[in-house]
């Protein structure tokens, strides 16, 4: 292994590591993190295993859950049944998109919560609680969202 991919695999690793603490599988954030530092536009999932020196099994799984966070990209080569995959076009939008639907979630939780159980002062609190902080985080979300996107098209 070249000091290159070995210090691009130490970095997917702390990619990883920032996945592990938001509560997402670390195997994500190593494959989004080798992905974010690839000079390939396009990566086999053989390529990304052996690279990351790990199975396609733990790959194809990271893999999926990016696809479906919006990150990553399936791409389709002719002639092959091989797997490919490319950062998405956009993968920041897609993940501030994604928090905004988990924030809604949050939010719809609690709501529903209040309005179909019996009143109990301790829950009712928690639940009002957890309410204003999700859509306090929405509201600020969503001007980050805003912003982001206003930086994005000056650059």
């Amino acid at each position: 292994m070249s000091s290159g991919d070995a210090a691009r695999r130490q970095l997917a690793e702390q990619m990883g590591l920032a996945f592990e603490a938001f509560g997402t599988p670390r195997m994500a954030g190593r494959v989004l993190g080798w992905m974010l530092l690839t000079e390939e536009e396009e990566v086999a999932l053989e390529e990304l295993a052996r690279d990351l020196g790990v199975s396609k099994a733990s790959v194809s799984h990271a893999t999926r859950l990016l696809e479906q966070m919006g990150v990553l990209r399936r791409v389709a080569r002719p002639g092959t049944r091989r797997a490919f995959f490319a950062l998405a076009e956009d993968p920041w939008t897609a993940m501030l998109a994604l928090e905004e639907r988990v924030g809604k979630g949050f939010v719809r939780f609690a709501h529903e919560a209040r309005s179909t159980l019996a009143p109990h002062p301790r829950r009712d609190a928690r639940l009002a609680e957890m309410e204003e902080a999700f859509a306090l985080y929405l509201e600020l979300l969503t001007a980050f969202a805003r912003r982001w996107q206003a930086q994005k098209e000056a650059l």
